[in-house]
């Protein structure tokens, strides 16, 4: 048997995010209620950020973006 594709719903919005301790304009990632990523823009590069700290960089916000959903559909 085949299992159907299931469609999800992720949203993007604009969000402080806790750098290292320091608070700066970025984004979040959220599918439902649940909080998927977060995404910060230090000098000129989108940072994948985890638990404060940046785990990546990335030369624009959709490779981030993609990152970030990459390692949610692997550990899910």
């Amino acid at each position: 048997m085949r299992k159907k594709d299931k469609k999800i719903e992720i949203q993007i919005s604009d969000k402080q995010v806790a750098v290292n301790g320091t608070k700066m304009a970025g984004y979040q990632l959220t599918i439902g209620n649940k909080l998927v990523g977060e995404i910060a823009e230090i000098d000129d590069k989108f940072a994948v950020i985890k638990n404060t700290a940046v785990v990546e960089f990335h030369k624009n916000l959709e490779t981030a973006v993609e990152a970030i959903i990459e390692t949610y559909n692997l550990n899910h």
